[in-house]
């Protein structure tokens, strides 16, 4: 009943100062843990601040060097398998203006009244610095022959269109076309033959084999590496398989006998009004389903490397002849065939609409296309550009 001795008294006093200090100890370290996350924290921002610096500095580098790339790039010619889609798109969105260049398309008419301009006007003598117009320059205007072309319907609805590019620099086209041995080769193909590369995307569908189509950005190498393709028959189909990337990529097609040997001719067979139509072209897969972009895969005689030509066999005002060109949809949705020139560039292949112009001995591209005006059918110098909203001529 006497209570703790001294020595237990004692030792309750030890004890809690020694649980002070812990507390101390613990506060302590716990703000120095607190000053090392600040520290962290203001060097992250520093870091971070002399990143976006460096960031800055390195776009406007990029910017002086793209004004110095278009001064450099001004006159230089592109080439059929080498275009830089990139310098275009840039470039013709400068000379279209950058910005909201629509809105320069109808400027606001103005009324001027000269008796006004004559009363505000001071009482000032004024020296012109030019007393002589200029000489108007004397050009020849050159005569182009334009026509609408038709396309099969059934063929326009499996059709796939490559991305249309702008070329605001001269351009060398490919002149070389289909062999007229191949095209007639083509026509002679038996109805049981046609079977085979009938209904393709169904087919493919059916067996899970659709995915073994290429996509657009493996065009360029199944056309590089045609020759090294295998013949095989995938869900029924006739055709060659490659190694793409690692992967086994399936290029629909038939195999035709010329002079020359066995010649491989991608493309499927189509049900028209009159009758059943291998359409020479490469098979695709894109996000917005399989299809066919018509053409044929040629050779080129200085390199002789294979090149894409987009284009149909259609019905000029020469007969049946081979048309570079391609379909393309409408703002109504209906379906146009534009003539121009297939072009291989950094991001694969790519379209521009124009047309061949012959002007004496050589051969001049000029981008643009053949519309519907009061005047008749007529083709129209211009560039034509994809954007988010659609084609824009």
């Amino acid at each position: 009943g006497e209570g703790p001795n001294a020595e237990v008294l004692k030792q309750r006093e030890i004890e809690e100062l020694e649980e002070k200090k812990k507390k101390r100890k613990r506060a302590a370290g716990l703000s120095s843990m607190k000053k090392i996350f600040e520290n962290k924290e203001k060097i992250a921002e520093v870091q971070e601040l002399e990143e976006e610096k460096l960031r800055q500095e390195k776009q406007s580098k990029k910017a002086k060097l793209e004004e110095i790339k278009h001064e450099r790039h001004d006159v230089k010619s592109f080439t059929y398998n080498s275009f830089d889609a990139n310098h275009m798109r840039s470039k013709s969105s400068i000379i279209m203006c950058s910005g909201e260049w629509r809105d320069q398309l109808h400027p606001l008419i103005e009324s001027w009244d000269w008796e006004t301009f004559e009363k505000e006007i001071t009482d000032e003598n004024f020296v012109p610095k030019i007393n002589k117009l200029p000489t108007p320059v004397k050009i020849t205007p050159y005569h182009c022959e334009a026509e609408i072309y038709e396309v099969d319907h059934s063929i326009n609805e499996i059709s796939i269109a490559l991305e249309n590019v702008p070329c605001v620099n001269p351009l060398k086209p490919i002149k070389t076309r289909p062999t007229e041995t191949v095209l007639s080769a083509i026509k002679e193909i038996t109805k049981e033959r046609l079977i085979e590369t009938s209904d393709v995307a169904e087919k493919l569908m059916e067996n899970n084999k659709i995915d073994m189509l290429p996509k657009l950005e493996n065009l360029p190498d199944v056309v590089k590496n045609i020759k090294k393709g295998k013949r095989e028959k995938i869900a029924k189909i006739s055709g060659l398989t490659l190694d793409i990337n690692k992967a086994k990529r399936f290029i629909p097609g038939q195999v035709l006998n010329t002079p020359q040997g066995p010649v491989f001719i991608p493309g499927q067979t189509v049900e028209t009004p009159s009758g059943p139509v291998f359409v020479p072209g490469l098979s695709v897969n894109t996000p917005a389903g399989p299809g066919l972009i018509p053409g044929h895969i040629v050779t080129n005689e200085n390199t002789n490397e294979p090149f894409f030509l987009a284009g149909q066999l259609l019905q000029t005002t020469n007969g049946e002849e081979f048309v570079c060109g391609q379909t393309i949809k409408n703002k109504d949705d209906s379906h146009r065939f534009v003539e121009g020139q297939t072009v291989l560039s950094e991001e694969g292949l790519k379209f521009i609409p124009g047309k061949i112009l012959t002007t004496g001995p050589e051969e001049v591209f000029v981008p643009g296309q053949t519309i519907m005006t009061p005047e008749g059918v007529q083709f129209v110098p211009g560039q034509t550009v994809t954007e988010e909203s659609g084609v824009t001529f």
